[in-house]
C-alpha cells in the first residue's frame, strides 16, 4: 500500500506540491490527471523516492520511502519514467534484463529465473521481436514498450508509470493499459500519469485530479470527472457522459472559458 501524507515538495522558492494526501491499496490502479504543470510527474517521482519532500511523507507498507535502502526500494517499487537516456548501445533484451538487478547479489550474474522473467515481460509487452535491436535504433513508442518490459521484469508489488502511452499508437495504448490494469487486478498497486481522461476513466479504478500542486478531487472516475471539477482544473466547459459500449465515462471538452 502507498500512503501519501501531507506532502509538500519545493524547488527553490517554488512550491510544486502542497498538502497532498492519497492512499492507494494493492489491487488498485490510480491515474494522476490534471493540466500541464499540476505536479503529476513530481508526485510520481516523490513516491518513487527520487524527490525528498520538504514536508509530509510517503509510506510504503507503513515504512517511509526515504528510509529504505535503494536496492530494497527497487525490489518494492518499479518506476517507468517518460524516457530514459542510455549512454551505451544496449539491446532491448539487455535493458529488460536490467529490471532484475535489484534481485541479484552485488557481483552475481543473471540466472535462469532472471532470463525467464525478462522473456515473459517482453512477451507481455510485444517486444520479443525487438530483443536483439539496439535501443538507439528503436522508435519512441518501441523504447517506451521496452522500458515497460524492464519495469515488469522487476516484479515489484508497486508499479509507477509516467505517461506510459504518450508515444504509442491507438492499438498499443489499449494493450498497455489493459496490461497495467491486469497487474492491478493481480494484486499490484499501480499509479500512472495520463493526459487522456477517457482512457483514464476506462481503465483505472480511481483518479486523482491535480491542479496547482494540490489534489482537487480523488476517488472513482464518476466522483472526479464532473463538469465543475474539469472547469476548475482545466478552465474548460465539458460534457461528461457514460459510453454505451464501454460503460465508462467520456469527457468532451466544448470550449475554454
Amino acid at each position: 500500500m502507498i500512503v501519501v501524507d501531507g506532502l509538500r515538495v519545493e524547488a527553490g522558492k517554488s512550491v510544486i506540491l502542497d498538502g497532498v494526501d492519497l492512499t492507494v491499496p494493492p489491487g488498485r490502479m490510480l491515474a494522476l490527471v490534471g493540466p500541464n504543470g499540476a505536479g503529476k510527474t513530481t508526485l510520481l517521482r516523490t513516491i518513487a523516492g527520487l524527490h525528498r519532500p520538504s514536508r509530509g511523507r510517503v509510506l510504503l507498507e507503513d515504512r517511509p520511502v526515504h528510509s529504505l535502502r535503494p536496492q530494497v526500494l527497487a525490489r518494492r517499487i518499479a518506476y517507468l519514467p517518460q524516457d530514459t537516456a542510455l549512454s551505451f548501445p544496449f539491446t532491448a533484451y539487455q535493458v529488460t534484463l536490467m529490471g532484475r538487478h535489484p534481485h541479484m547479489g552485488r557481483f552475481a550474474l543473471e540466472g535462469a529465473a532472471d532470463h525467464e522473467a525478462a522473456e515473459q515481460a517482453m512477451a507481455a509487452t510485444g517486444t520479443t521481436r525487438l530483443a536483439d535491436r539496439s535501443m538507439a535504433t528503436l522508435s519512441g513508442g518501441e523504447r517506451q514498450l521496452v522500458l515497460l518490459a524492464k519495469a515488469l521484469a522487476q516484479d515489484a508489488p508497486v508499479l509507477l508509470a509516467d505517461e506510459p502511452v504518450s508515444a504509442l499508437d491507438l492499438r498499443h495504448q489499449l494493450a498497455v493499459l489493459q496490461l497495467l490494469r491486469a497487474c492491478a487486478d493481480a494484486g499490484r498497486t499501480v499509479l500512472v500519469v495520463l493526459h487522456d481522461l477517457n482512457l483514464a476513466a476506462r481503465y483505472c479504478t480511481e483518479l486523482a485530479l491535480l491542479a496547482g500542486g494540490r489534489v482537487l478531487a480523488a476517488g472513482e472516475p464518476a466522483h472526479v470527472l464532473t463538469p465543475a471539477h474539469l472547469h476548475e482544473a482545466y478552465g474548460v466547459r465539458a460534457v461528461v457522459r457514460r459510453d454505451d459500449v464501454t460503460d465508462s465515462l467520456t469527457v468532451t471538452a466544448l470550449e475554454t472559458t
